[in-house]
């Protein structure tokens, strides 16, 4: 008999909290500021209790949390390296096996102008 523990509480409000610091502090970094208000108004990557429904268990939290992390950390970086792509595509791979949608290559990111970081 095998038993599997619940994401917690705090572990779904992390989820949440990573992805809206992902829409609202680093995507608009690297887009215009009315695609940023578009992502905003659409609630873009804005992950929902229907899709936490797939994050059952503490390790698949655990999971969600550090795939995150790890799209958020190279996004922050100074120059993004396409070093970063095998490691960039799991955590996105990753998201995906949870039904999380993330629909931005690392390229694009590359494309694009950085803004600033404060």
């Amino acid at each position: 008999m095998t038993m599997i523990m619940s994401s917690t509480v705090e572990q779904e409000e992390k989820i949440k909290s990573l992805s809206t610091y992902l829409s609202h502090h680093v995507f608009p970094r690297y887009i215009d500021s009315t695609m940023a208000d578009v992502i905003k108004a659409e609630k873009f990557f804005q992950i929902e209790d229907e899709t936490l429904a797939y994050v059952e268990s503490l390790k698949d939290a655990s999971r969600v949390i550090t795939a995150l992390n790890t799209i958020i950390s190279i996004l922050e970086t100074t120059h993004i390296s396409s070093s970063y792509e095998e490691l960039f595509s799991e955590s996105v791979d990753t998201l995906r096996s949870y039904q999380i949608d993330f629909p931005f290559p690392l390229s694009f990111f590359h494309e694009r102008k950085q803004a600033e970081f404060f």
